[in-house]
């Protein structure tokens, strides 16, 4: 199977999953998606972003070091955290480790802000980003995307159970939590500057959650399965609406020309998903988060 006929297939299957686990799209929806699967199957055309020549160096030096590099900000369960026992651990997590595995070498894992994400993955200090990252325009001139491990139902506008907040317009005047350098601060941004006073957060768990319970705060926007695991921990919890729309949820972020390692990471994610590994990780490790919080 070449790499074109691999991430066609990869988003057909990532959709599938999707409704397994509850986040999938209709058909109308999937319509809306078809603009970002071509932009993903012409970058792996052309060799990656901007026409890049492809390159077979980067697997190679990551083989002989003999780890691989995993950038993420562990603050974002279920898909990325750090247990009681200080391991790093989560769904994103999980699929590092069998793309290390795939590789044949060790997992190092770097935690940092998210917002310093992209730019550490362009100054070569990791190889990879696992950190349930929403491929965009902006990012993509920036970093490759491998396909997408799901989708995502949109953002998610979490309030108190006793909020009366049911719409955007109910936001205005309000103060609206978002974590720094994410999708959900770009929407926030984009539909309610100058409406709504928006606060950035480098953590989302458990500051945002606390500052929301606090009342320093009127909602919180994260994605929308961070927000369903998020409510079954807290029953004071609930999503006011979906805002955004769906679409692609995660994809691994690699170097823009690194074109061996995305189609290590694609081969990885692709075999997940058609296996239902895929599926059995996001609900084992959803189902581990929630009972640890216990």
């Amino acid at each position: 199977m070449d790499a074109k006929t691999t991430l066609i297939a990869g988003i057909i299957i990532a959709l599938l999953v999707g409704a397994g686990i509850g986040y999938a799209v209709s058909l109308s929806q999937i319509n809306q998606l078809k603009s970002k699967v071509a932009s993903l199957e012409s970058k792996l055309g052309q060799g990656g972003a901007g026409g890049c020549i492809q390159t077979t160096g980067l697997v190679e030096k990551i083989k002989k070091r003999g780890y691989i590099i995993l950038g993420t900000s562990a603050d974002w369960p279920p898909f990325e955290y750090i247990d009681k026992q200080g391991h790093y651990v989560g769904i994103d997590i999980e699929i590092a480790k069998r793309i290390a595995q795939k590789l044949g070498v060790k997992l190092v894992v770097k935690d940092m802000k998210f917002a310093a994400l992209i730019q550490s993955l362009q100054d070569g200090k990791i190889d990879m980003i696992l950190a349930d990252m929403t491929p965009t325009p902006e990012r993509e001139k920036v970093v490759d995307f491998s396909i997408p491990y799901y989708f995502s139902k949109g953002n998610a506008v979490v309030v108190l159970k006793s909020s009366n907040i049911q719409s955007i317009q109910d936001l205005y005047g309000k103060k609206v939590g978002v974590q720094l350098g994410t999708i959900q601060e770009d929407w926030a941004k984009d539909n309610l500057k100058g409406k709504a006073e928006i606060v950035s957060y480098d953590k989302v768990y458990p500051d945002m959650v606390m500052v929301l319970k606090r009342g320093d705060v009127a909602a919180i926007i994260v994605s929308d399965m961070v927000a369903d695991v998020l409510l079954k921990k807290d029953p004071s919890l609930k999503i006011a609406f979906y805002a955004g729309g769906s679409g692609v949820g995660g994809a691994v972020a690699v170097p823009q020309c690194a074109e061996d390692l995305k189609y290590v990471v694609n081969s990885v994610i692709y075999d997940m998903l058609q296996n239902g590994e895929m599926k059995k990780v996001f609900q084992q490790e959803i189902d581990k988060w929630l009972s640890s919080q216990g």
